[in-house]
């Protein structure tokens, strides 16, 4: 009897050993991610799972603020966040971030980054250079509703600015949206007043107040914006041209021709500049794989897979060549096939992120934010101007 009860009590240690050991191999094996929403091709994050054996989880935050609470709370131990530039650099500031190991990302090379992208690179300096992998990059623009007569022309004349922020002047009847993010509707305020979005006192707090007071925006979103201008519902909004982008592609692959399509962007030459980026937590628990993922997502075909699921502008000089340069004919000159969407992709990319000419001294549109000037005292006065601003 005693024999085999202590049968029985080996037996349930084996097994109780061998669950805890497949539990902590399934531990190991999940890598945990925060990104913004609808921002990774589903397909390519199966692939990995896939090739490496693993589980991805991804978690959505909807802005560089929410990402930088997220890892500073320690909640959860994230093994790569997507914040862009500006928060990389607190991230940093703050000891948040473990150093990139270029020697386990053999895909990446600087050299091979577009102009843009090396332009924003070079601009906020070896904080990014250390600490992020390029993921996805970009500008803001105005997308505004096609059906308004003169908007398109009234942009244009102007910039932008003056439209966007006294659109009474140009038909009182505007509906005009702000993309809900204080530190982004000061710079707009900023490039409105020719001024520096990466610097604040009291005379600048005062200006954006009032531009921002008397624009009366009807709406302040985040990625709902362009959706809203895309069904009739706004005429014109400020927002990532990778989101106009990604507006542009689901109307495209409906099938509606890119002549009808009824919404298009205007990029003031004073906009911001942005690049998203791929980073490793400080208490990541699984960094190897970290830097497995990365060095998947930026390989040429993966960036191009990833470009057109999201909308958003590759960083990556061979990824972009792969789509600008799609072709309807093969190498002896016969037809193949005649794709009406990639030849719109390549269109999109080419109008909307054309690469510089030879003798252009600035190699991308737009501003990039920093917070090397910006104290957090600063930041919460823009936050705290934007609140009244909306109420008033």
């Amino acid at each position: 009897m005693k024999k085999r009860t202590l049968k029985k009590f080996f037996g349930l240690l084996a097994l109780s050993l061998l669950c805890y050991f497949m539990s902590s191999c399934k531990t190991e094996s999940q890598l945990l991610i925060l990104n913004w929403g609808e921002y990774i091709n589903e397909d390519l994050v199966t692939k990995f799972e896939e090739e490496y054996h693993c589980i991805v989880n991804i978690s959505i935050a909807e802005s560089n603020e929410l990402f930088y609470a997220k890892v500073k709370s320690g909640t959860t131990a994230y093994d790569i966040v997507v914040p862009s530039d500006y928060m990389v650099e607190k991230m940093q500031q703050k000891d948040l971030l473990q150093k990139i190991n270029y020697d386990l990302i053999p895909n990446y090379h600087n050299d091979k980054l577009l102009p843009g992208a090396q332009g924003i690179r070079s601009q906020m300096g070896k904080t990014l250079e250390d600490y992020a992998v390029p993921y996805l990059w970009g500008t803001f623009g105005l997308m505004y509703n096609k059906k308004v007569n003169g908007l398109k022309e009234a942009l244009m004349e102007t910039d932008g600015w003056p439209v966007y922020f006294n659109h009474s002047s140009f038909n009182s009847n505007l509906r005009v949206a702000m993309y809900n993010v204080p530190r982004y509707a000061y710079a707009t305020a900023m490039f409105a007043s020719d001024a520096d979005p990466n610097y604040v006192d009291s005379e600048s707090l005062e200006k954006a107040y009032n531009l921002i007071k008397n624009a009366n925006f009807v709406e302040w979103g985040t990625d709902q914006l362009k959706k809203q201008i895309a069904i009739n519902n706004l005429d014109l909004a400020f927002v990532y041209t990778g989101d106009f982008l990604d507006q542009l592609y689901i109307e495209l692959q409906s099938g509606t021709l890119l002549e009808n399509i009824p919404f298009d962007i205007y990029i003031p030459s004073k906009t911001i500049a942005f690049m998203d980026n791929l980073v490793i937590p400080k208490k990541a628990r699984h960094v190897k794989l970290a830097h497995e993922f990365i060095n998947f997502m930026i390989e040429k075909e993966n960036a191009y897979l990833n470009s057109s699921v999201v909308g958003y502008c590759t960083p990556y000089q061979e990824a972009y060549d792969m789509i600008v340069n799609y072709q309807t004919i093969d190498e002896k000159w016969h037809e193949i096939f005649d794709d009406v969407w990639l030849q719109s992709w390549s269109y999109a990319m080419q109008t909307y992120y054309p690469l510089p000419k030879i003798d252009d001294v600035v190699k991308f549109k737009g501003t990039v934010l920093s917070n090397r000037r910006l104290t957090n005292d600063d930041l919460t006065k823009i936050t705290n101007m934007v609140n009244n601003a909306k109420i008033a």
